[in-house]
Formats: structure tokens, C-alpha cells, sequence
């Protein structure tokens, strides 16, 4: 761990690391120097590599571009966007760091991970509250922006990164300036947000933290400390450790702690805010620390309405226990309207596929998200029946009731197959997803004993990777596409061949790499482009035909394939 840094640089890396922020969703937002993901076309992976190798010890960073977007509260949350030569290097960066930090990360720590959802805390948070339902919630205040620079180094030490020359980059990059209304800005603090780099320096700089509250509560539920559950001597190393016995979930910079009694969740609040305070530098938002009875009051947590009731069930086991409810708060539902409203009065007024589009990702998200909490039928009726006239209004003038059920069936692998038996409004043979259609989930938000198992990211085992050529071809394509002068036509080059099986456009036989070719269809000198469209496999004595001045010949090799042959050769 005293030597990362090459491996920051290495071609391989690089390449992966290009390849991931080619299909991230800010590619396109130019930095403070207008450079965005086209920029690093013109340079082969080979030539990026180097430049990673020379930005990462000089740490030379360039000044952020700083925006803002507006939160649920009505406030405005800052975010840093930094040049594309600042991502790449960044990228680089977290390929080696993560997979070695997720080891290290405790299994209460939620936010901002690979494979670990907010549903996962969700669920956790519901399980235990059964048992335990004093919450002590704790919120920060501008988290990002307040991580000292001097603690993350300490504590990119202490979690086992001890690569200096990697620490001082992440150093500098947390006083990184930024610019703002034309003018430059020195800031000392803060991790910034939608920086690839922040999430997993805002995870480390709470690591400590986590486990320091593991150590405290969640112990107690870990049937392999024998000496927490050996009953003769479990009141002497009660007397020894003074433990309070809480469960927390952190998700970001939202912290639960679960605990039996209304006491011990005071004595939380005491040794939470010390610790936050004192040892981390940072800043406990007064106006949203509380402790939360759940039998009594409701706890709002990432979108949801949490509160306890006692069974009242015939069985003996379960009567008289409690169970913990989640729903969707009222204000969160008035959202929902407002915005059904608007994407409604967008289609009123020009309907489009996009449009349509728009309101179908807007009404499966909603449903992704809140189809494992109780009452969700119920729930999103009543949200449905609030926007009834409008839906109906519309729909039966811009788009066409139909009962073919092949066009929903066939929507989403049949997930809304149940829904619309009678007819649904469909609009160019896309179903219009109506907000009523829910499908309850019983598995999204549950854990077995209370415990959220999740599945290794880095574990690429054989059977969740079939590409369809060998990974002795793909690894000998990669190797030869370092020194390409275009990485995009570089890498499309590797997908193109594994996309087609390897076959030839033109013959529809096995092509082997050592004859590959990979030819534009437009040609970049009539402004062809290196997109995946554009290209086609081909054999290396095709493409030299093709190329020749007796292209023709091409006709009597492949009298089956005339209209490809001639698409190739009309457009070159």
C-alpha cells in the first residue's frame, strides 16, 4: 500500500478508467477550461497514460467550475466541476482505491458505495426499529464542504493507503479553488460534491467514526463475540465495556442510531456530537438532531415516513409486538402531483416520443424507489386518482386507448403485466405508464435478521462475464488498441468485434483478431465519425479490396450480400 501510484498510470487503468467516464452522465459538461470527454479523443491510451503520469506527482489541478442546483428545502446545493483532465486522473485514482476500501468499510455505512442502495438502509432501519424504537437522528451541516484536509490525510492513513505521493494529490485536491462569478476562490475545505474523488474521500473520512459506533451497539447482534452472549459472565463485561447498546445506519451524511431507551439515546446525542465535533472538525445541524419515539411520532429518513404500531394479530407469538410501517409522507406526495402535472401539460402541449419518454422514466422511477413500503397500492392509488381527469383528458386526445396487450406485456421484461387487462393508452407503440399501476415488491426493503447481505462488486466471477469472443482475443485487442491515435475508435474497435461475434460484415464468417479489421463506413475524411454505428468488421484482404481500385470484385465474392457491398462502396 506504500506504492499505488503506479498503478494510477498503468495503460490498463487508464483505459478502463476512459472507458467508465465515456458513459458517466456529466461527459458532456465542459470544465472551467471547456474541455469535456471529446477532448480526450485525440489522444491514444498510451499518450493519456503518460499525461496521468505527469498531472499526479507535479498535482497540478486546475480551479473548479462552481454551480449550483436547487434542494427540496428550497436552498441551493454547490457543485464542483472540474476539467476533464482533473476527472481523468480522479478516475484513475478511485479504480485503485475503492476496491480495497470497500474491504475496510463497516456494513452500516450505506451512502455513495458500489451495490449498496438506499433501499439497503431502508432496510435495515426497519428491521431493527421492531426491537429498538428510540432513534437518535443526526444530520450535518454542508458535510462536504467542511472535510478538513489534514484529517482525510489522517485518515487515509489509519484506513492503510500510505502512498505518499497519492495522500499529497488527495491533499491538494481538497484545497483546490474554484471559480465563481468570474473570479477565483481559495477554499481550504470540503471534498467537492459531484467530484469523482468526493464520495469515497467523504466514506474514509468517516470510517473511524463508523466503527467506533459498530464497536458501541452493533456488536451485541454479532453471535461470533461469544463473551457478549456467555450468560454467567455477561454482566461482568457489561461492568467492563460501559457499552450503550444502539444500532446505526449512516447513509452520506444522514446518521441513525437506534437505541432501547429514551436515556441511552441522550447519552448518543452527547458522545456522537463530542466525537463529530471535536475529533472530525465537523459542524452538527442543531435544527435537525432529534430523538424520535417511533410509537409515538413519525421519523422522516431519505423519502420516507417511519412509525411503529403494536400487532394486532390472533397469533400469540406476534400480538402485542411491534411492527414498523413506512410510507410516503404528504409533502413528498404533493411533489409527486405537482410534477405528474407538469410532465402531463408537456405532452398536452407537443406530444412526443420524448415527451412520452419523460413521463414513463419519471413514473417508473417513482415506482422503483417506493414499491417496497407498506400501503403502496393504497398509496399510489390515491396519488393516481388526484391526477385522473388530467391523465384521461390528455391521453384521449394525443394518444390511442387500445386492448393489444403485446406493446405493455413486453414493457419492461412484462413488470406492468398485470395492469391495463381492460385497454391502455398507448402512443407510437409505447405504453403510457399510469402512477396507479403498482406492484408491490415484499423483498425491496427487508433483511434477513436484520442483517442487509449484498453481493462482492469486484468479484467478476465466469458465469456473470460472457463476452462473445475468448478474453484471449478481447486482452490481445486491448493490448493493440494502446497506441490507436483516437481512444474512442480504440475502444468502440474492442466492442465492435465482441458485438458481432467476431463475424465479417460482408462474409458473416469468423473473423481471428490477427486479421481484423475494422473499417468506417463514412470515412473521417467526409466527416465519419469513430462512433460504434459507423463501424464493421471486416477481413484484412476484404478491406484491402475495398480500398483498391477493383472494389468491384467484391460483387462476384459476395453475390448475397449486394446491398452491403454496395453501402460500403458508395459511401467511400
Amino acid at each position: 500500500m506504500r506504492n499505488l501510484h503506479t498503478m494510477v498510470y498503468e495503460p490498463n487503468n487508464v483505459a478502463l478508467a476512459l472507458r467508465q467516464l465515456s458513459h458517466s452522465g456529466g461527459r458532456d459538461s465542459q470544465g472551467p477550461d471547456g474541455t469535456n470527454i471529446h477532448t480526450l479523443e485525440n489522444y491514444s491510451v498510451v499518450e493519456l497514460s503518460e499525461i496521468v503520469k505527469d498531472r499526479r506527482p507535479n498535482k497540478k489541478m486546475e480551479y473548479m467550475r462552481r454551480t449550483y442546483i436547487p434542494k427540496s428545502n428550497g436552498k441551493k446545493r454547490p457543485l464542483g466541476i472540474c476539467s476533464i483532465w482533473d476527472k481523468l486522473v480522479e478516475k484513475c485514482m478511485q479504480l485503485v482505491l475503492e476496491p480495497y476500501c470497500e474491504t475496510k468499510f463497516v456494513p452500516s455505512s450505506f451512502g455513495l458505495r458500489e451495490q449498496v442502495s438506499a433501499h439497503n438502509a431502508l432496510a435495515k432501519v426497519k428491521n431493527h426499529a421492531q426491537t429498538i424504537p428510540y432513534v437518535l437522528a443526526i444530520d450535518m451541516q454542508e458535510y462536504f464542504g467542511t472535510i478538513d484536509s489534514d484529517i482525510a490525510y489522517r485518515e487515509l492513513w489509519h484506513i492503510g493507503i500510505k502512498d505518499k505521493v497519492i495522500l499529497n494529490y488527495i491533499f491538494q485536491f481538497i484545497k483546490k479553488g474554484y471559480f465563481e462569478d468570474s473570479c477565483k476562490m481559495e477554499d481550504p475545505k470540503g471534498a467537492p460534491q459531484g467530484s469523482i474523488l468526493g464520495p469515497l474521500i467523504s466514506n474514509i473520512y468517516l470510517h473511524r467514526f463508523d466503527v467506533w459506533l459498530r464497536d458501541q451497539g452493533d456488536c451485541w447482534h454479532d453471535k461470533s463475540n461469544t463473551r457478549f452472549h456467555n450468560w454467567p459472565a455477561k454482566r461482568t463485561y457489561l461492568r467492563k465495556t460501559n457499552l450503550k447498546v444502539g444500532i446505526h445506519v449512516r447513509y452520506a451524511d444522514d446518521i441513525l442510531i437506534m437505541c432501547r431507551t429514551h436515556d441511552e439515546a441522550e447519552r448518543f446525542r452527547y458522545s456522537v456530537t463530542r466525537y463529530l465535533t471535536r475529533n472530525m472538525r465537523l459542524t452538527i445541524n442543531q435544527e435537525k438532531i432529534n430523538i424520535y419515539d417511533l410509537t409515538k411520532e413519525r421519523m422522516k429518513f431519505m423519502g420516507y415516513d417511519f412509525y411503529a404500531f403494536k400487532q394486532n394479530t390472533k397469533n400469540p407469538k406476534k400480538k402485542g409486538k411491534l411492527m414498523v410501517a413506512n410510507i410516503v409522507p404528504q409533502k413528498r406526495a404533493d411533489e409527486i402531483v405537482n410534477e405528474c402535472r407538469r410532465l402531463l401539460h408537456n405532452i398536452q402541449k407537443k406530444a412526443t416520443i420524448q415527451a412520452i419518454h419523460n413521463w414513463n422514466a419519471y413514473v417508473i422511477g417513482i415506482h422503483n424507489y417506493y414499491r417496497g413500503m407498506t400501503h403502496f397500492y393504497k398509496s399510489f392509488d390515491l396519488i393516481g386518482w388526484r391526477i385522473r381527469k388530467l391523465f384521461y383528458h390528455i391521453m384521449e386526445a394525443k394518444a390511442k386507448f387500445t386492448t393489444e396487450q403485446s406493446h405493455k406485456d413486453s414493457f419492461l421484461s412484462g413488470r406492468y403485466r398485470p395492469w391495463g387487462r381492460n385497454g391502455y393508452y398507448c402512443f407510437a407503440n409505447v405504453p403510457v405508464i399510469q402512477i396507479g399501476w403498482a406492484n408491490w415488491d415484499s423483498s425491496l426493503i427487508s433483511g434477513n435478521k436484520g442483517k442487509v447481505s449484498r453481493k462482492n462488486p469486484y468479484d467478476y466471477q465466469e458465469r456473470n462475464h460472457k463476452p462473445s469472443v475468448s478474453m484471449k482475443d478481447i486482452s490481445y485487442l486491448v493490448n493493440s488498441s494502446k497506441y490507436l491515435k483516437n481512444s474512442k475508435y480504440a475502444m468502440f474497435r474492442i466492442s465492435k468485434y465482441n458485438n458481432t461475434h467476431g463475424k465479417s460484415f460482408l462474409s458473416g464468417e469468423r473473423v481471428t483478431v490477427q486479421e481484423y479489421h475494422c473499417h468506417h463506413i463514412l470515412p473521417v475524411s467526409k466527416s465519419g465519425s469513430n462512433d460504434f454505428d459507423n463501424l464493421c468488421v471486416l477481413l484484412e484482404t476484404e478491406h484491402r479490396i475495398l480500398h483498391s481500385k477493383t472494389s468491384e470484385i467484391l460483387y462476384e465474392m459476395y453475390p448475397r450480400r449486394k446491398k452491403r457491398v454496395k453501402l460500403l462502396i458508395e459511401k467511400l
